[in-house]
């Protein structure tokens, strides 16, 4: 059951989405076992749902400000997740595959505990902030958020997902592959950067 399907007959605690959102997250869920950080627990309700869906093995925490969610009887660390120290603190050691924020705050501080290939995926959001990451990624320059860390951008009404890339020595660059180039010619590729992928 994917994670629309089961939010939409979920009867245990109360939790809310765009309406958007729960087609982001049957696209982006992971198939594999994953260690979620939820942000923005509320009454809790996400967390039980994410706990459903997720492959077995898979592990869940949440974070909230609101000291009542610490009596949910669910993994909930409570912290204001704007707070760049309180963030590091209680995050320490821990790596995340995928991490759900439904504040509205666009914090970036769970983004250094999201693992390589892990994707954040924030609900709710500023457009002028969002704009301003999806400029500096498409030309590298620097944003809210690591640009040299991204792979991905994609973003939909209420809510947008980020994908970290896998560590780079070299920045990504433009490469080629094939025998024969019968219009613009190798050489004049390679003399305008373009590198050759070997193949064993």
């Amino acid at each position: 059951m994917g994670y629309r399907d089961r939010w939409i007959s979920h009867a245990g605690a109360v939790t809310r989405h765009y309406e958007v959102a729960l087609h982001v997250f049957d696209r982006e869920t992971p198939t594999e076992p994953v260690r979620l950080l939820d942000v923005g627990v509320e009454n809790g309700g996400s967390l039980e749902v994410w706990r459903d869906v997720l492959p077995e093995g898979s592990t869940v925490l949440g974070i909230d400000c609101d000291p009542r969610c610490a009596d949910l009887g669910l993994d909930v660390k409570i912290l204001d997740v704007t707070d760049r120290d309180a963030v590091k603190e209680a995050l320490r050691g821990q790596w995340f595959d995928f991490i759900v924020d439904s504040t509205g705050t666009m914090s970036p501080w769970t983004w250094a505990f999201l693992r390589p290939g892990g994707r954040i995926v924030f609900e709710g959001y500023e457009l002028e902030a969002v704009q301003n990451l999806v400029q500096e990624v498409a030309r590298d320059g620097e944003s809210w958020l690591p640009v040299e860390e991204i792979m991905r951008v994609t973003v939909f009404p209420h809510i947008f997902v980020v994908e970290k890339r896998h560590a780079r020595v070299l920045p990504y660059i433009e490469i080629m592959v094939g025998n024969f180039a019968d219009v613009v010619s190798e050489r004049d590729l390679i003399d305008g950067g373009v590198k050759r992928v070997l193949v064993d």
